[in-house]
């Protein structure tokens, strides 16, 4: 190993020395009786950057209340730099004093917090839908996203989804996800629904997505698309509706059709014939069982293979 010679070492370490020592001069000054010298402390610290962090969580956590109330203040100010990292360290010292047992600096941390939150949220939408994703009220109690082929954003657009802290209902369509946006997913822990309609995903990702989150519900499909519009309607899967070009189209289903099985098996209601479609992907062959009524009020049986479209 080379030897390193200490004049190479001794100025970094002074200056960190240095630093610590303006850094722990000023954090006493917090307290100082002169206003004047009160406000240089703060801006001392707040131009400290990272290197304060710590040391104003701990005067925060002290027992001078007005040397605290300045340290929460300073971290709040930081929580607007540009620098993610010392963003996301303010964040941390802020949620520590948060949970202290002091009540006033607690709910300080806290207000500052919830307005970080929003502006973030805000900003994270705002972004979204510009890159084409749809918001939609979900109910009273949170957000819905829809994302479909219209999506021009990757997978570092997609984290911004972890800053909707109302969200409860994501939904992709035709969007190709990659392995690494199932741990973005994953850390949606508010969320109650994600829909993954053609989006990719192996069977052993979506298992341990559901694992990460398990009380949420995850609808998945492989992309494969039959083209029909249907209602749950227990007892019967009948066909209301039949997309121009679709893959039921080309096949010659018809609207008031009755969907009886899907390759055997049995289709009860609208909402099975979805899922069992679901299972197959875009050119995947599946075989209807059909029942149609005749102009004379009889009905006749017919099996049909389609070839699946896709999203």
């Amino acid at each position: 190993m080379a030897a390193v010679s200490l004049a190479a070492i001794l100025p970094a370490a002074g200056a960190a020395s240095e630093t610590e020592a303006v850094i722990s001069t000023a954090i006493e000054q917090l307290g100082a009786e002169q206003f004047a010298a009160r406000e240089a402390a703060s801006q001392r610290l707040a131009a400290a950057g990272a290197a304060a962090v710590n040391p104003l969580v701990a005067a925060a956590a002290g027992a001078d209340p007005e040397r605290a109330l300045r340290a929460v203040d300073i971290l709040r100010q930081l929580l607007a730099c540009d620098d993610a990292e010392l963003v996301a360290a303010a964040e941390a010292g802020l949620e520590t004093l948060a949970g202290q047992h002091d009540l006033a600096i607690a709910q300080r941390a806290e207000v500052a917090l919830d307005f970080h939150d929003a502006a973030l949220a805000v900003s994270a939408r705002e972004m979204l839908e510009q890159l084409g994703a749809v918001f939609d009220e979900a109910g009273p109690f949170g957000l819905r996203v829809e994302i479909d082929e219209n999506w021009r954003g990757d997978s570092r657009a997609l984290r911004l989804l972890t800053r909707l802290r109302q969200l409860t209902y994501v939904s992709f369509h035709g969007v190709r996800l990659e392995a690494k946006d199932a741990l973005t997913l994953s850390r949606l822990r508010r969320i109650e629904r994600i829909d993954l309609f053609g989006a990719g995903f192996s069977d052993e990702v979506v298992t341990d997505l559901q694992q990460r989150l398990p009380g949420a519900e995850i609808d998945v499909r492989k992309g494969g698309k039959l083209g029909i519009a249907g209602a749950p309607l227990m007892g019967q899967c009948l066909v209301s509706g039949v997309q121009a070009g679709s893959a039921a189209d080309k096949a010659g289903l018809r609207p008031q059709d009755i969907i009886v099985e899907i390759d055997g098996q049995p289709v009860p209601d609208f909402n099975v014939c979805t899922q069992l479609i679901g299972r197959h992907g875009p050119g995947d062959k599946v075989e209807l069982l059909v029942e149609r009524r005749q102009p004379n009020g009889a009905t006749n049986r017919f099996r049909q293979t389609v070839e699946l479209g896709g999203w």
